[in-house]
């Protein structure tokens, strides 16, 4: 293959492309979708309240409820130092009673304290909204801590002693890397990170696969493309149309990974950079590459937008096999399972991006999994071409898996 051809066409693809209203208008709206989609209700989800929430108890013990209201005062607090929770006791303890405050709006729920909760451990929350995790959250550790503190009160133990015992550790968590260098690192932070490239990648692979997809029909469906292979070659044509459209991809992550890090603020904080992100870089652009070189293929035989996505489709599910494991790799990534799975091309990008965030493989791995992208994509690019090639002269037939397999690696 003419590097000098590749080239060529590879840059007609970009410049033809980036210069689209579509292509432009992306930039912008893209990155405010995802901002409302993701960051958005995460800055709700951790707005403090602004108003004193009223609950209602039902204490059947008689003894927690003034307890209740004190702690909560002492742990949360509105900004503006009033109580965030007020304690209201149900009057007489009717259930039904409590039911109407509720749908009255007089509280916005309301507990019921066992008589014996010291044995039953049992607490019920009423609600007409019961997804209010970090309220429900809250009233259960708070009343858990009081009733402890009461049990042990009975067998004589200082309350000073107990309040003492009752103060939660605060957990450090701290990176060791290959080379026994330490740093801080957020728990959690590299399967959040790996998370990240994993969403990023699908994404970049579905929209740009689907552009290439599109774009080799419109050049079957284009007479002129006979013109154009009677002076160059198919694989030529493709591999050049796979080179230029993924630059064009990687132009749209360029900019919008510019506008994620001005508008990261305190998230970026949360995420700790693995020392070998290079690694991930490296897998992410072969990846791009890998997939892209699939989805030509895919579409090289087809006619219609239609058939191209039935064809993609079961490319497209092979993506997001890593969400499927991703406790597993969060758990134990050095499992040989995983490092099976890491070295079958159609999951490498997307496994080793999951995995080095979280505990770089071996060094061995790494630079398997590199050579192993390296080829695949060569030989899917070469094989898009060949199908490619005889896919236009080929009308009102739809090729089978065997004719498509003796296309790719039929020469000539």
């Amino acid at each position: 293959m003419s590097i000098r051809k590749i080239l060529v066409i590879a840059r007609w693809e970009y410049v033809e492309k980036v210069k689209t209203k579509a292509f432009i208008i992306s930039l912008i709206l893209m990155p405010a979708f995802m901002f409302l989609l993701m960051v958005v209700p995460s800055l709700l989800a951790i707005r403090p309240d602004t108003t004193t929430t009223k609950i209602g108890v039902i204490d059947k013990t008689g003894e927690i409820t003034q307890a209740l209201n004190a702690d909560l005062f002492d742990k949360f607090k509105l900004p503006d130092g009033k109580p965030n929770y007020e304690i209201i006791p149900v009057p007489g303890g009717d259930r039904v009673r409590a039911n109407d405050m509720v749908l009255q709006g007089q509280v916005s729920s309301y507990i019921v304290i066992d008589s014996n909760i010291a044995r039953t451990r049992k607490l019920e929350y009423v609600s007409q909204n019961v997804s209010n995790f970090k309220e429900i959250e809250r009233l259960q550790s708070t009343v858990k801590d009081i009733v402890v503190s009461k049990e042990l009160e009975k067998d004589g133990v200082n309350p000073e002693i107990v309040k003492e015992a009752s103060k939660p550790v605060n957990l450090e968590t701290i990176k060791l890397s290959k080379t026994g260098a330490t740093e801080n690192a957020k728990m959690g932070s590299g399967f959040v990170l790996g998370y990240v490239f994993i969403m990023v990648l699908v994404f970049f692979v579905l929209t740009s696969g689907q552009l290439l997809v599109r774009s080799v029909v419109e050049e079957k469906s284009n007479r002129i493309v006979e013109v154009l292979l009677s002076s160059l070659t198919a694989e030529e044509m493709m591999a050049g149309k796979i080179v230029g459209l993924s630059l064009l991809g990687i132009t749209q992550l360029a900019v919008w990974a510019g506008v994620g890090v001005f508008f990261a603020g305190p998230f970026a904080a949360f995420l700790t950079i693995p020392e070998n992100v290079w690694w991930v870089a490296i897998f992410f652009l072969l990846g791009f590459l890998f997939y892209a070189s699939i989805f030509v293929m895919a579409g090289a035989p087809v006619t219609t937008e239609q058939e191209a996505q039935q064809a993609t489709s079961y490319v497209m599910m092979l993506l997001f096999l890593p969400l499927a494991v991703a406790i597993m790799i969060a758990q134990n990534p050095t499992a040989s399972y995983l490092k099976i799975l890491s070295l079958i091309p159609v999951f490498t990008p997307s496994m080793m991006a999951f995995r080095i965030p979280v505990q770089s493989p071996e060094l061995w791995e790494l630079i398997a999994g590199t050579a192993i992208l390296l080829v695949s994509t060569y030989f899917c690019m070469i094989a898009a071409g060949r199908i490619f090639r005889i896919g236009i002269l080929v009308y009102g037939k739809r090729p089978s898996l065997k004719e498509l397999m003796r296309w790719a690696i039929k020469k000539g």
